[in-house]
């Protein structure tokens, strides 16, 4: 894993890093996923329900490989989904496991993102059937602040909006 503390974690930065050969987006994506899994077991901050395994992951770094990156606007861009949002092969929870059942296709919005050269990294933690307005209505716990690990992040949109902050600090 590189060090990612040096990577502008923005569209244009990512694309940046990419035209200067700092690293590919397979580098990117895995070193993510590893700072997320550490990050998660050594925080015990629920941000993330799934996160994609590098299997899991390889279908979407493959198509990217054999792609042409100036035709894909968001080539090689990380994103995280909303576990109300479907990925197709990954469980939808909506935070309520009774509820779980595993798409068979993409939600609208992330097919989009995917045809542009996106790549998921996970679905996050929410407010159970996002119907809270703070955050703190999940099962799976509340997301601690990024900030202050003794305040909560906020929103019914939590893990979403932490698991942004993670890579911005």
């Amino acid at each position: 894993m590189f060090d990612l503390s040096n990577v502008r974690m923005t569209v244009e930065g990512i694309q940046t890093h990419y035209q200067h050969g700092d690293f590919s987006p397979r580098e990117l994506i895995l070193a993510l996923l590893e700072q997320a899994r550490i990050a998660q077991e050594a925080t015990q901050n629920p941000v993330w329900l799934h996160l994609l395994t590098p299997q899991e992951v390889e279908t979407y770094l493959l198509k990217l490989e054999n792609s042409d990156s100036q035709s894909l606007p968001l080539f090689g861009i990380p994103f995280a989904i909303k576990d109300n949002i479907d990925l197709a092969g990954v469980a939808t929870t909506a935070a309520c496991a009774e509820f779980s059942y595993v798409a068979q296709e993409n939600a609208f919005v992330v097919q989009k993102l995917l045809d542009a050269g996106a790549i998921p990294i996970g679905k996050t933690n929410l407010d159970q059937f996002a119907t809270g307005l703070v955050g703190v209505r999940s099962p799976y716990g509340a997301c601690h602040n990024a900030l202050n690990p003794a305040y909560i992040s906020g929103g019914s949109s939590s893990g979403s909006a932490r698991s942004l902050v993670a890579y911005q600090m």
